[in-house]
């Protein structure tokens, strides 16, 4: 049986120089955030920030928010290295983030929404 609680959930919010992800866990405790810049020498850095996090036999899921742009290298990499990835509609992500009263943008922000979808 999937439980929710095996997993660590991943939102990542893509442009074009570099990828801001945020950590949580399956009550949406943010556990960690990392920025990366978007050219495959930095992919690394992301997994190995993740990985912190992925104690008691988690799996990492990651969301990125339209993996066929800017984060389709990304996406690539992350699936060659055997990684679960789910891609994000961004007019999904668009409306998470505009439910929120008071929403201020941020990229942090914007990662945490592509996350709950």
């Amino acid at each position: 049986m999937i439980r929710k609680e095996q997993y660590i959930y991943v939102g990542i919010d893509l442009h074009k120089e570099s990828h801001t992800a945020v950590i949580l866990n399956c009550w949406n405790e943010k556990l960690g955030e990392i920025t990366i810049a978007n050219k495959p020498s930095e992919f690394h850095k992301l997994v190995t920030k993740v990985e912190k996090y992925c104690k008691e036999e988690k799996t990492p899921v990651y969301g990125l928010e339209n993996a066929y742009g800017y984060g389709r290298g990304l996406a690539v990499w992350l699936i060659e290295k055997g990684y679960m990835v789910k891609d994000v509609n961004t007019a999904l992500s668009f409306a998470q983030r505009k439910s929120v009263p008071m929403y201020q943008k941020s990229d942090s922000y914007d990662a945490e929404a592509v996350h709950l979808l």
